[in-house]
């Protein structure tokens, strides 16, 4: 084994490569075209991750900036008493 590589990385590799073999004869699937495929499905997911993450990052920095807008408010009533 490399030493280089992460033993988990490898297994998971190789494990992955074995499935996807064992799929592609099940279902009479060129391996090349199955592996195109799956590589394209992750990207998409990945993809369609990405926007969702960045979708929730805004709404949290809107919902602390509101947040923080309530906090200085507060100060702001509690200073006057």
């Amino acid at each position: 084994m490399n030493e280089g590589r992460d033993p988990f990385v490898s297994s998971l590799a190789s494990h992955l490569n074995k499935r996807l073999t064992r799929l592609a004869e099940e279902r009479d699937i060129k391996l090349e075209r199955l592996l195109d495929k799956s590589v394209e499905l992750l990207l998409e997911y990945m993809e369609d991750n990405e926007l969702i993450n960045d979708h929730v990052k805004l709404n949290n920095v809107e919902a602390i900036n509101k947040n923080n807008e309530i906090i200085q408010q507060s100060r702001q009533i509690l200073n006057k008493y």
